[in-house]
């Protein structure tokens, strides 16, 4: 119950600030806006405040602020040339209104960022590194033996060992990479050995647990620890200032290389399941929050509060895209018809946007159907 009520809250939030973007951005360059509202319809409740109406909506995965002159399927003479219409102001300001969403998310970002690094001391919490990358800003500090899978039946996973939790010595000796981890267990197949971990999910002190198991073995006799082992990373800025502006590139940065990388590897093997195994709707961002309220205490706090700021980012990132219904979308036939003095005829750009927003919700609905076999069904 507490993560459903925590899960609603981090999209409420992420949802009501990128909405308040636009309604301010409106206000301030004069359109009329008619509704704010949280949610999608059908609406549960509404309340008309001056000349707005703000309703909260059926479906809290959405929002939206409607715009008078906005609905550019059928517009009319009065719509276009109405003062407080969105459609009669200039290309610059229907821009701003349409980008105002983006620069809150990113706003919030930074903002989290920034409260967040003032309790860590200005250093981030452990970041999943995937595939080889360079964060262009910062001091990063690399673990190259965190846990992220088990093989099936693995004894490690039996035993207690968890993912998140880094391999730091095995029967005594220090392991700092796979190679060394594979060199410390290879002669020995099913024998118990005794593993010390770091558990890295928590920030605020160290975690150590010794755990006794026993090996697996492989085709050619040889002992496994019987887990997946990847790198995590740690970035430490040493100026408070930019601290949270560089942070938020270097997300910004991963994320794309990281999803090029994802399709780049779907390419070479032929298949999807690369890039769909690194995207996920809400059910992914519910399993996601439940995890991270596991931590408990000022742990789980901190995890939450960096990860709203990855997800405004990543909400950042995805609106600005040049994509169909969403805002990068409608600002392209914005900027086209400001450089090119010429407007797209307004029947085209609706059915493209229509096209474009059943496109994306069929894509939301696979993602989540993705979800929920990999984190409930199976």
């Amino acid at each position: 119950m507490i993560t459903a009520i925590i899960f609603v809250i981090i999209l409420s939030i992420l949802i009501l600030i990128h909405e308040i973007g636009h309604f301010v951005a409106a206000r301030k360059n004069g359109v009329l806006v008619e509704e704010f509202g949280l949610g999608i319809p059908p609406r549960i409740w509404g309340k008309k405040i001056g000349e707005t109406i703000y309703s909260i909506n059926a479906f809290p995965f959405g929002g939206f602020v409607r715009m008078y002159g906005e609905d550019i399927e059928d517009p009319n003479q009065t719509t276009m040339t109405h003062p407080r219409s969105f459609l009669s102001k200039k290309p610059l300001q229907r821009a701003s209104i349409l980008s105002a969403g983006v620069f809150m998310n990113l706003v919030l970002a930074i903002v989290s960022y920034y409260l967040l690094f003032t309790v860590t001391g200005f250093k981030t919490l452990n970041l999943p590194v995937f595939f080889d990358y360079q964060f262009k800003y910062g001091q990063v500090t690399s673990t190259n033996t965190v846990v992220s899978a088990f093989s099936e039946g693995s004894p490690a996973e039996v035993a207690g060992v968890e993912i998140g939790e880094a391999v730091i010595e095995i029967d005594g000796v220090a392991v700092k990479n796979v190679v060394e981890i594979r060199e410390a267990v290879k002669d020995k197949p099913n024998q118990e050995v005794i593993v010390l971990v770091k558990d890295l999910k928590k920030n605020t002190e160290d975690v150590y647990k010794s755990i006794k198991f026993n090996t697996t073995v492989n085709d050619e006799g040889k002992g496994l620890l019987g887990v997946l082992i990847t790198q995590s990373a740690t970035i430490y800025y040493p100026n408070k200032l930019t601290a949270p502006f560089a942070h938020s590139y270097n997300m910004l940065a991963y994320t794309m290389s990281t999803f090029g990388e994802f399709i780049k590897l779907a390419v070479e093997v032929k298949s999807i399941e690369p890039v769909s195994s690194g995207v996920s709707g809400p059910v992914g961002i519910y399993s996601v929050v439940n995890s991270i309220i596991s931590y408990g205490g000022i742990d789980a706090v901190l995890g939450l509060i960096d990860f709203i700021a990855l997800l405004s980012l990543s909400l950042a990132l995805i609106n600005i895209m040049p994509f169909p219904a969403l805002d990068g979308g409608r600002l392209i036939f914005v900027l086209f018809e400001a450089i090119f003095k010429k407007q797209i005829n307004y029947k085209v750009e609706a059915n493209i946007h229509k096209w474009g927003l059943m496109f994306f919700l069929g894509i939301l609905l696979l993602v989540t159907v993705k979800d929920i076999r990999q984190f409930i069904l199976f």
